[in-house]
């Protein structure tokens, strides 16, 4: 590895971790799954206990800030276009 790669490596460093760090299913929780009249968050059968409490706050976030029917009226408004 030449010096330049090392250095260019170790300014990509912090975001690299934070991406892997995005990446953990135990850090997101789950997947959020939408239909039409509710979802759901889908977490790994194997989750632990930080990922089945992220899971839940992630739900709690979707609750507070409505993103069902900010879904919902955004796709009435693009069929009424």
């Amino acid at each position: 590895k030449t010096t330049r790669s090392k250095l260019g490596a170790l300014m990509l460093k912090p975001s690299l971790m934070q991406f892997k760090k995005g990446m953990d299913s135990t850090e997101t929780g789950g997947a959020p799954l939408l239909g039409i009249n509710g979802g759901i968050i889908k977490a790994h059968g194997s989750s632990n206990g930080t990922a089945i409490k992220n899971a839940i706050r992630q739900g709690k976030l979707y609750l507070e800030n409505n993103v069902l029917q900010q879904i919902k009226s955004i796709l009435t408004t693009e069929m009424e276009d």
